[in-house]
């Protein structure tokens, strides 16, 4: 068993979204990281894209937004410069003190992954995770529009209506965003999507909203992205079929009656590939890497980078469960995760140099023949 679970965890157009970067299903791949829970300088950001592309990664996703922070500048949300401090080239909401980056900040990784041929790929979570993006409103003046839209989930805290009013919101948010993203090739969006409900039977109102939300990023020239958890059996030939599921759990790591009762409900990996959707492993049991002081122990990242290098496979998509896939067909890519729930006053550097050799692993396993 992985000790990572042991421990734990430019102008814009209306064009159709391009194609991956390459023909061959599994070639897509990269490395997550969580900026919204542990703010990375744009220094560290720019080694995390050159080690990447040294290795022959494809693309990093950027979490922007969660229950810390919502982390890059944006009008809708009301996290703005003018509403900030800059020092040490971090820019902090005066009220709040969240940080996040700047347009101009984005713009300059961008550059950078460009000339290195990487895709950055920008995550703004909703429907939950957004307590940092309540947060901000509410600082900025807009604490009643932040009530209108939200709500106060028992499971996971803070949430948005799945209504109208806000997928107008999230719609502007996002399109705020993707200018800030444009302009790259193999552009892609996530939408988010985990965690968000305990329902196992077919959420009208989800459907709805993921479909106006992924629509709206496809229509800015963006391939959308969404995590695996709103996918339910039933409810697949509903689901806007351009979307790109990133597969992380098939239960929300829930036991009990609730986990088989998802197992029952949500769609597998290969259940989505049967049913025409393009899919990305993000197995949480192989590619989760949670940050923390016992995590970062040397010992520690080196059983989990040989426990991975000797039984993950881009096909093996539940936990580290017997897989009946058989190639890679309809699996876009992979992708390992740096989540910071747990990251404290952990520094980039120690977070780069645990990692490095484990995002090397990866992405050459990412690589090699199933």
């Amino acid at each position: 068993m992985p000790l990572v679970v042991l421990l734990m965890g430019c102008s814009l157009s209306a064009k159709t979204p391009q194609k991956t970067a390459t023909n061959q299903d599994g070639q897509f791949n990269g490395v997550t990281l969580d900026v919204s829970r542990h703010h990375y300088h744009v220094a560290t950001l720019v080694k995390f894209i050159q080690l990447v592309a040294d290795h022959h990664g494809q693309f990093i996703q950027l979490h922007l937004s969660d229950d810390k922070d919502f982390a890059i500048e944006n009008q809708q949300v009301g996290q703005t410069r003018d509403r900030a401090v800059e020092k040490g080239g971090v820019w902090r909401n005066r009220i709040t003190h969240q940080a996040f980056y700047s347009s101009s900040q984005i713009h300059y990784l961008l550059m950078i992954a460009k000339q290195r041929h990487l895709t950055l790929i920008p995550e703004i979570d909703t429907p939950a995770h957004v307590t940092g993006l309540v947060n901000t409103m509410k600082a900025a003046g807009k604490a009643q529009l932040a009530k209108r839209l939200s709500w106060q989930s028992k499971s996971y805290g803070d949430e948005l209506h799945l209504n109208a009013t806000s997928i107008a919101f999230v719609k502007e948010v996002d399109r705020q965003v993707a200018t800030d993203f444009a302009g790259q090739a193999n552009a892609r969006f996530h939408l988010g999507g985990d965690e968000f409900t305990d329902k196992v039977t077919k959420n009208t109102a989800y459907i709805k909203y993921l479909n106006a939300t992924s629509q709206n990023v496809e229509k800015l020239g963006f391939i959308p992205e969404a995590w695996n958890d709103g996918f339910l059996n039933h409810s697949l030939s509903a689901l806007n079929h351009h979307i790109q599921v990133t597969y992380w759990n098939w239960t929300a790591d829930q036991s009990g009656k609730l986990g088989a009762l998802r197992k029952k409900t949500w769609a597998s990996m290969p259940r989505l590939i049967a049913n025409h959707f393009k899919v990305l492993n993000y197995n949480d049991y192989y590619l989760y890497f949670n940050i923390s002081k016992q995590n970062l122990r040397p010992k520690n990242v080196a059983y989990m980078s040989s426990d991975m290098k000797r039984y993950w496979k881009p096909t093996l998509w539940h936990t580290d469960h017997a897989t009946k896939l058989k190639s890679r067909r309809g699996i876009v890519g992979s992708s390992v995760s740096f989540w910071a729930d747990a990251a404290g006053k952990i520094t980039d550097h120690q977070i780069y140099r645990a990692g490095e050799k484990f995002i090397e692993n990866f992405l050459a396993l990412a690589r090699k023949p199933v």
